[in-house]
């Protein structure tokens, strides 16, 4: 299974939620693989660091996406790919490859407005791929008290998205495990919080595959 994390712009959380998101399934006992094709390489730099046995490949052209693509997701259970800030060829053929889209979105005016573009793709690829890859919304760096986050939790459902139920709050935690090359799930009681926000938002999007891939 071959799961996107894609937005149309950067800064988002997207390379964020990828990382974790492998780790997690690694941890879960699955074959995992990493396909980074965002230029900055984030996600495959961090995956090396945290869990070597995870296969770590990137891609810059949609010609190299497409082969790796197809090489990792026969050898392993599940393929999760980081795919470039912004809407260019090579997020188009990750979205056209996958079964379930992550399109993560943080509360500020700018990324709410990148929902719209990022609809529009997923749609795309939907009509090329015979209505895969499913689409999610999530809301992420939610803020308790912050009234843009209220808003848009409000208002999410209006996106052309369905949004993910469990939501990820913006917590210290995720950036003191990056800094020191680990995830919140495996950052003992100081990532308790954001682990588990973590583990209710995959729980969330991936139990049914998960448990066709158990049988």
């Amino acid at each position: 299974m071959m799961i996107v994390c894609a937005n149309s712009k950067g800064g988002v959380g997207k390379s964020t939620l990828a990382t974790h998101l492998a780790v997690w399934l690694f941890d879960h006992g699955f074959q995992t693989a990493l396909l980074d094709t965002d230029k900055q390489r984030s996600s495959s730099e961090w995956i090396r660091e945290v869990e070597p046995q995870i296969t770590v490949r990137v891609a810059d052209t949609p010609e190299e996406c497409l082969v790796i693509a197809q090489e990792l997701s026969r050898s392993h259970d599940f393929l999760v790919g980081d795919a470039p800030g912004g809407l260019e060829d090579l997020s188009r053929t990750l979205l056209i490859l996958a079964d379930l889209a992550i399109f993560p979105t943080s509360p500020s005016i700018l990324d709410v407005r990148s929902v719209a573009g990022a609809t529009q793709v997923l749609r795309y690829a939907q009509g090329i791929n015979g209505g895969k890859p499913e689409g999610r919304l999530v809301l992420n760096r939610m803020k308790t008290r912050d009234t843009i986050s209220h808003e848009l939790r409000a208002g999410a459902p209006k996106l052309g998205l369905e949004v993910a139920q469990h939501v990820i709050r913006d917590l210290q935690a995720y950036r003191d495990a990056a800094q020191q090359g680990t995830v919140v799930a495996r950052f003992g009681r100081k990532g308790a919080q954001a682990a588990a926000d973590m583990d209710a938002l995959f729980s969330e999007l991936l139990g049914a595959f998960m448990a066709v891939k158990q049988q």
